[in-house]
């Protein structure tokens, strides 16, 4: 068998050591897990993250927590509080409203540019919504503006949080992303276009119901995404 010659073992094992570093490092730790957090809805709408309690919760020192908090401020999904600290944002009907609507609007422009459109990929068995989801995702990747797509993964982020109100409030989202897929599959960029609207507009309806439901299904941090308690 032939060996690997030694510059590329070492460019190897030094990228190794760059990921476990990455995985190992209090402030990416503190980061992965609060924005999971934040993105299923663990602290509610508009409550305080308490630095010290995640501090314990993740046996860190508090300083990773503000730092990830002051990131995800950055990022929009956290608030700095009037008198100190990080708040979550509000979940109210008008913000669904307009999140969606801009949404919808990274996506209408990434059907116009020049582009071809993507493939469509293999849906995992149960789970249509997370392969709709990467669906979308290479959908505006593919428009080539990185500025889109980093808006689009933002604004995507602050609706994830009503996720779970949606599985509660619809009960055809598995076809309807099914549906999604396939047009995209076929690369019917007019049918695309008038699902993804309708897909958007209807959430926008609904969303004084989807604000209740959520606000109702606050989960406890016994709940949390990551399993910690």
């Amino acid at each position: 068998m032939e060996k690997l010659e030694p510059p590329f073992n070492s460019y190897v094992l030094l990228k190794g050591r760059q990921a476990l570093s990455r995985i190992r490092d209090p402030f990416h730790q503190a980061l992965s897990s609060l924005r999971e957090r934040v993105e299923h809805g663990v602290y509610g709408a508009g409550r305080p993250v308490v630095i010290v309690d995640e501090a314990q919760r993740l046996r860190l020192s508090t300083t990773p927590i503000r730092e990830a908090l002051a990131w995800l401020a950055g990022a929009g999904l956290v608030e700095r509080a009037p008198m100190g600290g990080y708040v979550t944002l509000q979940l109210d009907p008008a913000a669904v409203r307009d999140r969606l609507g801009f949404r919808l609007h990274c996506l209408r422009l990434s059907l116009e540019s020049a582009g071809p459109l993507p493939s469509a990929l293999a849906a995992d068995a149960g789970d249509e919504r997370a392969t709709l989801g990467r669906d979308l995702e290479r959908l505006v990747q593919s428009s080539g503006s990185l500025a889109l797509f980093d808006a689009f993964r933002r604004v995507t982020s602050l609706l994830a949080m009503l996720d779970g109100a949606e599985q509660r409030i619809f009960d055809d989202l598995d076809a309807e992303a099914a549906n999604i897929s396939a047009l995209l599959a076929e690369a019917d960029g007019e049918a695309l276009r008038g699902a993804l609207t309708l897909y958007h507009e209807r959430r926008m309806e609904a969303a004084p119901l989807l604000v209740l439901e959520a606000a109702a299904a606050i989960r406890s941090p016994d709940d949390a995404p990551d399993g910690t308690p």
